[in-house]
Formats: structure tokens, C-alpha cells, sequence
């Protein structure tokens, strides 16, 4: 037990370098990664919300290649600033053309939400009420229906 002790002080150590007085709030977000439970963090612009949610992540080797336009280089890391025009495609993927030929209605979802074993997504209430549902789905009950 001493052992797991040391590493997690070791890894908040490693996370909070740079950080002004966010160790509590950095220690919240990896528990609930370690109980494997969603997380809402709440704050003004320019709190470190997103880089903590960042930096939490590279804790289980998991990185942001959001930046990434081809989204196949994603290592389990889905990042994304909600908007009023956030359409679903954005979120939870393109749907797939091949499939809608067949007259089969899915999303190719590879590096998008569903996939993703962390998400972090920005300004949350600025998106349609159809995504909100969509995720309240996501985030509760950790189902996504295609």
C-alpha cells in the first residue's frame, strides 16, 4: 500500500508544477479518475480549468492530440470549446456515408467522444439542448446510442 501512496504523491507533485493554488482542485479531478466518475469543474475564464483537466490526463498517459485535424493520432484525449452552433458531427463523429448507402444510419466515432477514454469539454452551456441531452446520457450512465 505505501507503495501506490508514494507514486500518487509523486504524479500530484509532477501535475502541479506551475499551478498557483489548484492543488485541491487537481487532486478532485484524479480521484474522480481513479473512481472513475465524471467531473464538473466550474470557474470565470482563466482558472486553469483546462489545463488542469490536461495535465490530469497525462497522469494516465493520455494525450491531447485534439489539435490533430486527422483525429486517428488520438490517444483517448477529446477536447472541444461548445458553442451555440456545435453540431453533433463535431462531437460524436461524421456520420458514416458508406453505411447511410446501405440505409444504415451510424457515425464513424473513432477519436470523437464515444471513443474517448477522457474528455474535457469547454463551456458546456453554450451548446444546442439536443447535444445536452445527448451527453446527459454519456456522462450518467456512460452509454453512448448511435
Amino acid at each position: 500500500m505505501p507503495n501506490y501512496e508514494k507514486r500518487i504523491k509523486e504524479t500530484i507533485e509532477t501535475l502541479k508544477s506551475g499551478l498557483f493554488e489548484r492543488e485541491e482542485c487537481l487532486k478532485l479531478v484524479l480521484l474522480s479518475m481513479f473512481a472513475g466518475k465524471s467531473i464538473f469543474l466550474y470557474g470565470p475564464p482563466g482558472t486553469a480549468k483546462s489545463m488542469i483537466a490536461r495535465r490530469a490526463s497525462l497522469a494516465f498517459q493520455i494525450t491531447d492530440n485534439s489539435q490533430d485535424e486527422s483525429k486517428e493520432s488520438n490517444n483517448g484525449f477529446f477536447a472541444y470549446l461548445m458553442n451555440r452552433f456545435s453540431t453533433p458531427e463535431e462531437i460524436f463523429g461524421p456520420i458514416d456515408i458508406a453505411e447511410l448507402k446501405k440505409n444504415n444510419l451510424t457515425r464513424k466515432t473513432d477519436g470523437y467522444l464515444p471513443t474517448a477514454h477522457f474528455a474535457f469539454l469547454d463551456e458546456i452551456w453554450k451548446s444546442s439542448p439536443a447535444i445536452l441531452n445527448t451527453l446527459l446520457t454519456i456522462i450518467n450512465e456512460r452509454i453512448y446510442r448511435d
